[in-house]
């Protein structure tokens, strides 16, 4: 092919250029800068402004725009301040609106004459997307700005230079976000705080995972505070080592002020203050009993629930108050006193010599002997303690605890208002306790007690008046076992209750078989006697049986009536009117003052055995036989005496005028068996006859 002359060439370029700026993806054109009349228009261009293309022929660069940028249009095109160079303009759509652009122009030849040549870049767009990143920027700034949590950013190349503070974190550390960014740890803090710092931000680099600390710090204004701040480094774009560090503070100084209270109130009795059962067990349990000796002592108010009861729930608490601060002025440094609930404390003490438990026990019922002033009252009470050795009686902390247990029990036994050391024979009386409380449950669900009975003689025609039931323990190995080798215990457990439904129900059973002027009588003990089902079991056992009312005699001795009058008397007095008889047992043993038998009528008076032995010599006895027997008159009360055993004293007793008698002498207690056997066995009406 031959080479293009010069007219040509330049054609071929001209044909170039022409198709690239019409097809070209960017909005062009060309304008005469004399008359400022669009040249040539781009379909680009014709697309984004809106004007048809036959339009552009008659149209200015002016018409583009709106009317405040004519002015700099004009100025730029005669300074051509906008050749080479890109510039921000305001330009408007056919439809009017406005939109932001950049042009680039370009002094260039068209048609043989001076043009410009305009490119546009649409900014609308790139504009939406920046006032996205900024509108997102502001938004994660206004989150972490009020974030409740301090959030702060290290530049570790910098040497930690914060680029980002929260305001929550400033209020954390006591000064203003702003005067922290920019800054480092060591222009903020003191030497000893900002090495703390720097080392957990040099771990946190270390680790692959977020680390958490807490620490104590000083804040500027001299408060403490207890920071918890999670610190990690910020992964780094393609695989290149981190450079900034993020962190996440709070203040929990209130939440370990809550927490530490709620720890203290699980391990401290709220009421004195004192270490709780908790406390004194975890305490028991970390003290190296095997070598160090130690001394346990419980301690137990005694009747203290006389207290509560007389004086109401306020005096007792004030009570135990005074207690443990007696409790505590009697203990020495390392020594722990607590309170295991109800009137129940603790004390262990460091044995730096063996008789140190001994004297600290005589102390400490001499300090409680004292009176108690209780909202103006002197009260005074007493205490039992029961002391147990490590390691002379244990090594085990579990078992200290039940020897000192034991040894309190025993100190009640003796009475109370003392203190017992432990010894093996406690822990040998409480297995046999243990297991005889079990035979006695075996006892009641295999029917292994029966009733006997001892007659009950009127002393006008000698004739039997009736028997009082008395439970006995037929035992599959030990034989006949008496009432007072299982009673207590059965009080103590609880037992007493079914055991003493059973006697109530077997006694109307078989008394509902005699002849009807014989009346069975049924002692009630004090657990009985306060058990809420008392009355409904009365109730069942009378309907159960069809023995008629006043044919069953309730006795209750003078201190299970005066223990708790207030529920005493109404239960009595429901008894009553169901017809049942009800005697006061072992008259003259109990309280001094006769005051109670005005409170209600009872059917009889019981005269203790105590008060009939010696009756045949001892004018005291005599005279108080002579007064039973007044009283009776004097309240219209059938007075029977306990314990006959001689003649004489059955002879002195029908002289004084008693109405009724019981005892050896007359007849032991017998299996029912014989008692019906004596009942219809037509026996002589003598004294004799019934033994």
């Amino acid at each position: 092919m031959a080479p293009l002359k010069k007219t040509e060439q330049t054609e071929a370029v001209n044909e170039d250029f022409r198709a690239l700026f019409a097809m070209h993806p960017s909005p062009m054109w060309v304008y005469d800068p004399r008359s400022l009349r669009f040249l040539a228009v781009n379909e680009a261009a014709v697309a984004l402004y809106g004007y048809g293309a036959d339009e552009y022929p008659g149209m200015t660069v002016l018409d583009i725009r709106p009317e405040h940028e004519h002015k700099r249009m004009l100025d730029a095109v005669n300074g051509r301040t906008d050749i080479e160079m890109a510039e921000r303009w305001v330009h408007r759509k056919a439809s009017g609106e406005t939109f932001e652009v950049l042009t680039y122009g370009r002094e260039v030849c068209f048609e043989g004459g001076t043009a410009i040549l305009a490119v546009v870049q649409d900014r609308t767009e790139i504009n939406a997307a920046r006032r996205q990143i900024n509108d997102t920027r502001s938004l994660l700034d206004s989150i972490v700005d009020n974030l409740p949590v301090g959030v702060f950013v290290k530049d570790m190349e910098a040497d930690g230079l914060y680029i980002l503070f929260n305001e929550a974190c400033g209020d954390i550390v006591g000064m203003r976000a702003r005067d922290i960014v920019g800054r480092t740890d060591r222009a903020l803090f003191a030497g000893g705080q900002t090495d703390a710092f720097r080392d957990q931000d040099r771990q946190a680099f270390e680790a692959d995972a977020a680390i958490s600390f807490e620490e104590t710090m000083l804040r500027p204004d001299g408060a403490q505070r207890i920071l918890r701040t999670v610190k990690r480094a910020l992964p780094a774009p393609d695989g290149h080592a981190p450079r900034y560090l993020l962190g996440i503070s709070q203040d929990v100084t209130e939440e370990r002020a809550v927490k530490a209270k709620l720890a203290h109130l699980a391990m401290h009795d709220s009421l004195t203050g004192l270490p709780n059962r908790a406390a004194f067990a975890r305490h028991i349990r970390e003290c190296a009993i095997a070598e160090s000796p130690i001394a346990l002592l419980y301690i137990d108010v005694d009747h203290f629930k006389h207290i509560n009861d007389s004086r109401g729930h306020a005096a007792g608490d004030a009570l135990l108050c005074q207690v443990s601060e007696r409790l505590m002025g009697q203990a020495e440094e390392g020594d722990l006193v607590a309170r295991l609930g109800g009137d129940e404390f603790a004390v262990v003490l460091r044995l730096d010599e063996a008789e140190r438990a001994q004297r600290f026990a005589e102390r400490l019922l001499q300090a409680l002997g004292s009176a108690f002033d209780l909202d103006g009252a002197r009260e005074h009470v007493t205490c039992s303690v029961g002391i147990a050795l490590a390691p002379d009686h244990a090594v085990d902390a579990d078992v200290l605890m039940r020897h000192a247990d034991l040894a309190l029990y025993a100190a009640k036994e003796s009475g109370r208002s003392t203190y017992r050391f432990y010894e093996a024979e406690m822990r040998l009386a409480a297995e046999r306790r243990h297991v005889m409380t079990a035979e006695l449950w075996e006892a009641l669900e295999k029917r292994q007690f029966e009733l006997h009975y001892q007659p009950i003689v009127q002393l006008d025609d000698d004739g039997i008046a009736g028997f009082e039931a008395l439970i006995r323990w037929r035992h599959p190995r030990r034989g006949l076992v008496a009432p007072m080798d299982f009673i207590p215990l059965a009080e103590e457990t609880g037992l007493i209750v079914p055991i003493g439904d059973w006697v109530i129900r077997e006694a109307c059973r078989t008394a509902a078989g005699w002849p009807e002027h014989l009346r069975i009588a049924v002692n009630l003990s004090v657990s009985q006697f306060r058990h809420a089902s008392l009355l409904s079991t009365v109730v069942g056992a009378l309907d159960q049986t069809g023995l008629n009312a006043d044919r069953l005699e309730i006795e209750i001795t003078e201190s299970v009536f005066l223990t708790d009058v207030d529920q005493s008397l109404p239960l009595l007095r429901a008894l009553k009117e169901l017809g049942v008889r009800i005697a006061i047992d072992d008259f003259g043993t109990g309280y001094s003052s006769l005051s109670y038998l005005r409170s209600f009528p009872f059917d009889k008076i019981k005269l203790d055995r105590s008060f009939v032995s010696g009756i045949e010599t001892d004018a005291g006895n005599l005279a108080i036989v002579r007064a039973v027997v007044g009283i009776g008159s004097g309240f219209n009360a059938t007075t029977l005496a306990e314990g006959i055993e001689t003649e004489e004293q059955l002879q002195k007793l029908r002289a004084e005028g008693f109405s009724e008698v019981q005892g050896y002498l007359l007849g032991r207690p017998m299996p029912r068996e014989k008692a019906e056997a004596l009942i219809y066995g037509g026996a002589p009406k003598a004294a004799s006859s019934y033994k």
